[in-house]
């Protein structure tokens, strides 16, 4: 679709600048399209390879798939698909949490879409609440719509699609804005005993340990109001 996209503005200038020069203004953009598709690859190769090494050296497990996982996630944006693919899970604990990592794709309204994920245990239930930084917004929540909140501390724009407002900031204080503010922004969704860092896919190894990290600290760091309101979300559903 792209080579087209493209293909055919240039056929067409060249064809009322000079006819001759239409088949090479095609294959000049043919050979770029290529050479961008294969450094991509390369690329994400490398840091398939690093992040292999890494989790070696943690001693965490790799696998090729995870559908299993998708049962752990009955809320927004995860539930959107039936068909939503798990795939390159790492597995392992880290600071005291086991913790399952890896990519997610699903599809809104033909629409393909995904993300890596962080799912993080929690040994008490969280009340539902999705944040997202605005750069997410359109991969891992595109059929709910947002409510803008400004972060303290914190230069990126969030946006709050599930759940409430004063919860949200309740998260992001000030000292969890400072442990999110040393790495890449990154999102979360959680409800009950399930908490989901979402994040933008194609990380590095060294940024991935180190959103991992954050990761850790918002749940090391959440206020005990969020607790108890979790606990009093949860005694309503049962």
């Amino acid at each position: 679709m792209v080579w087209f996209v493209v293909a055919v503005p240039l056929a067409i200038v060249g064809l009322l600048l000079e006819p001759r020069w239409v088949g090479w203004f095609v294959l000049v953009w043919f050979l770029a399209l290529v050479g961008l598709t294969l450094g991509l690859r390369i690329g994400e190769n490398r840091r398939r390879h690093a992040w292999a090494d890494a989790a070696g050296q943690l001693g965490w497990r790799l696998s090729a798939s995870g559908d299993e996982l998708l049962d752990r996630w009955p809320f927004p944006p995860f539930d959107v698909d039936r068909e939503a693919e798990v795939t390159e899970v790492t597995s392992g604990r880290h600071r005291g949490r086991e913790f399952w990592t890896g990519r997610f794709r699903y599809k809104v309204r033909r629409r393909e879409l995904g993300f890596d994920f962080l799912d993080l245990q929690v040994d008490r239930p969280l009340p539902p609440l999705q944040v997202l930084p605005a750069q997410l917004a359109p991969v891992a929540a595109a059929s709910l719509l947002p409510l803008p909140i400004t972060v303290d501390g914190l230069s990126t724009q969030y946006r709050l699609f599930n759940g409430r407002e004063d919860h949200a900031l309740a998260v992001l204080h000030p000292r969890a804005a400072e442990a999110l503010a040393g790495v890449p922004e990154f999102g979360f969704s959680c409800e009950g005993r399930r908490f989901v860092a979402i994040l933008p896919a194609y990380r590095d190894s060294g940024t991935a340990l180190a959103q991992l990290d954050a990761a850790c600290d918002l749940l090391d760091l959440m206020p005990e109001q969020l607790w108890r309101a979790g606990e009093q979300w949860a005694a309503t559903r049962s």
